[in-house]
């Protein structure tokens, strides 16, 4: 039968420093007795080599031995490679504090002093022994614990719920782009503080929450380090508890998850973004656009859905090669983005609210989403400044091409409940726009294109009519009630379209407004409107007033104030000359703007009048913020005043209210004898309507003069 070996557990090695032979022997023997295997110094030098070449697991260390005594060696080892956990037994024949002392600061374990109670000294051995291993063992798996987490980028933190003192550990740090040792003994604010930082109020809220309510959380969130960089930071707490279920430590770590988040972000980019333009890709169009639908029904709001096609491009792609055709589609995104007004939204980062998108479809193919238009010429001007945007000459690998594009429009609801309808319905709107010869946009509906081409065409008639002063001034005069003298007249643009004949002011002004050629109708009118009161003054007729009833489309941005400046200089009119006058609604857009701009106005000796009043917001508050001189009572409370007691009422309470805050009061539309009476009798100022005079040119209103 075959003997079996068993490994024998291999004994624990003790080095014994002493330079008494006799005390080296009887330490010696002791040890072996107590199951050490021996190793023997003479020296402190000779015990270093020894602990060098050996690495015991117990040193018995004399203290004094000449040349180097036990202190230095014993401060010696623990500077050596495996000395830092290595258990070292000082054995002196002192027994003053003293030395006590010094034996424990050169960083020994433990001390015994001669004589030696040997039985006693074995236990301390063995005890020594275990304490060294648990020693060493909590070291390594305190440095394998730094380590890991300094690899995997986490830290730790804990709160003493006792006290609600705090430890941070190095790593936790510097994740946080912080250096130092660790942190301990700290406030919970000091915690908070450091971890999070006061710019992210919510999450250092919740955090703080979670501390006083001895409560798990998690949280995400970005931190700036003090380089500016960004890192996003996992942090998490839990309550440990004692037996009996008290909270006794929040117990945390912290977690570098940038790294995460930018894979996340790149798988991400991959999933809904093209790689060859940056675009959206089919993938999000899709989902953006059910969401769209979804919100638009919800809301009941109109969105157009523009199918885009470059013309020729196969050709293209076939002639000069896959290359060239990609720099082609590039150079398309590239002008896309740049001509989509600021408010759209070429990538989607966010999916809280539907926005509109601009997408790759495939191959030439690009579609966008103009969510929440307020009508479908809204989408015509978007798919103009398109074409528009795209040179017809481009040079492309030393060769210069010919490009144009072709865009279909369907809107909905009108032309689609469901995305696959939409979809389907701009791409044949596309088509059709291709056989018009390419270069163009249509509409799914006939109807549509129609109106949008009128709106086009009219459009291009405004610049015209600016060029070839198409437009005219009318004047409506304003009297007083007193005794009917002429005060002022409001200045009323006319014009005489060449094939169209007189169009009134709502038939061109709002679409004037849409494509901010109102900007340069507003200048005309303050040019014009400055110099006929000229004329009339260099006539000798009596001074008359000039109302401005200038649009108020984005006032505060024409720089008003200014072309009133110019021009009354320009013709030596003083202030008084000119009156402007802003609607209600106007007042509200912008406060602080438009209160500049007024300012301004007033500054200038110029009137400010409220039209319309009564129609709007109708906020008391704005005529002391706009500092407003003049009211003017709309039309619809004075052509019922006479039939209407409620209109009455208003007309009064708008009067005494007016006159209280020292402004003067303007009838509009008069047309009657009673309606005359009626105002005249409630104080009202002056008045102006058909009962005197319609708005008429210039040289009639000489005549009243």
């Amino acid at each position: 039968m075959d003997s079996i070996h068993i490994k024998q557990p291999k004994k624990p090695l003790a080095l014994v420093v002493d330079d008494d032979n006799a005390s080296r022997i009887t330490m010696g023997a002791a040890l072996r007795k107590a199951g050490f295997e021996i190793e023997q110094a003479a020296s402190g030098e000779n015990g270093i080599a020894l602990f060098d070449a050996k690495k015991p697991d117990l040193i018995c260390l004399d203290v004094m031995m000449p040349q180097m005594d036990g202190f230095a060696t014993c401060r010696e080892i623990r500077k050596r490679p495996g000395g830092e956990y290595v258990q070292i037994l000082m054995v002196t024949g002192l027994e003053d504090n003293e030395s006590i002392e010094e034996a424990f600061r050169a960083g020994g374990n433990d001390f015994v002093s001669k004589p030696i109670n040997w039985t006693m000294f074995s236990h301390r051995a063995h005890y020594m022994l275990r304490a060294g291993e648990a020693l060493k063992d909590l070291y390594l798996s305190r440095s394998f614990l730094a380590k890991t987490q300094e690899i995997a980028k986490i830290g730790n933190w804990q709160v003493d719920l006792q006290n609600n003192l705090c430890t941070i550990s190095p790593e936790a740090l510097h994740i946080l782009g912080l250096s130092g040792g660790p942190r301990e003994e700290i406030t919970v604010k000091e915690l908070l503080d450091t971890l999070i930082g006061t710019e992210q109020p919510d999450i250092y809220a919740t955090v703080e929450e979670a501390i006083r309510e001895r409560k798990t959380f998690t949280v995400n969130f970005q931190k700036t380090l003090i380089d500016s960089s960004i890192r996003y930071i996992y942090m998490y707490g839990e309550v440990l508890r004692t037996e009996s279920g008290a909270p006794e430590f929040l117990l945390g770590v912290v977690h570098d998850s940038t790294q995460m988040k930018q894979a996340e972000e790149e798988i991400r980019y991959l999933a809904f973004y093209d790689s060859l333009t940056g675009l959206a890709n089919r993938t999000l169009f899709l989902n953006r656009l059910n969401s769209v639908l979804e919100h638009s029904k919800r809301k009941k709001q109109s969105f157009a859905l523009l199918f885009m096609d470059i013309d020729q491009f196969k050709q293209i792609n076939d002639t000069m090669g896959h290359h060239a055709g990609d720099i082609l589609l590039k150079n398309t995104a590239d002008m896309i983005k740049q001509s989509i007004r600021r408010v759209d939204t070429v990538a989607i980062t966010s999916t809280e609210e539907p926005h509109t998108l601009v997408a790759r479809h495939g191959g030439d193919e690009f579609v966008l989403i103009l969510s929440d238009i307020a009508s479908p010429e809204s989408a015509a001007i978007a798919a103009r400044r398109l074409i528009a945007a795209i040179p017809q000459k481009q040079v492309i690998d030393g060769q210069e091409i010919s490009v144009s594009a072709s865009i279909g429009i369907s809107v909905f609801p009108e032309d689609g409940q469901e995305a696959n309808a939409l979809l389907k319905h701009a791409d044949i709107a596309m088509y059709h726009a291709k056989k018009n010869g390419g270069n163009n946009y249509q509409f799914f509906k006939k109807s549509l294109n129609r109106a949008v081409l009128s709106r086009f065409t009219l459009e291009q008639d405004m610049k015209s009519a600016i060029a070839n002063k198409e437009f005219s001034l009318h004047f409506q005069p304003q009297l007083q009630f007193l005794n009917r003298g002429i005060m002022g007249a409001e200045a009323l643009i006319r014009w005489n379209h060449p094939k169209k004949g007189f169009m009134p002011p709502d038939k061109f002004i709002p679409i004037a407004e849409e494509s901010g050629l109102i900007l340069d109708i507003n200048k005309w009118v303050i040019e014009e409107a400055c110099r006929q009161n000229r004329i009339w003054k260099d006539k000798g007729l009596h001074p008359v007033r000039i109302a401005l009833n200038l649009s108020g489309y984005k006032l505060a941005e024409q720089n008003i104030v200014q072309l009133l400046e110019q021009n009354l200089k320009k013709h030596s009119l003083p202030g008084d000359a000119i009156e402007v006058e802003v609607t209600e609604n106007v007042l509200m857009r912008d406060t602080e703007a438009i209160v500049e701009t007024l300012l301004g106005i007033k500054n200038l000796g110029i009137k400010v009048a409220i039209d319309d009043f009564g129609t709007g917001y109708s906020s008391l508050s704005y005529l002391t913020s706009f500092h407003v001189d003049v009211i003017k009572i709309d039309r619809s409370f004075v052509m019922h005043c006479s039939d209407k007691e409620k209109n009455r009422v208003i007309i009064k309470a708008i009067i005494a209210m007016g006159h209280s805050l020292g402004m003067k009061i303007v009838a509009e539309g008069i047309e009657t004898e009673e309606q005359f009476r009626l105002l005249k009798e409630y104080g009202c100022d002056e008045y102006q309507g058909y009962y005197f005079s319609p708005p008429i040119p210039a040289i009639k209103f000489e005549k009243l003069i």
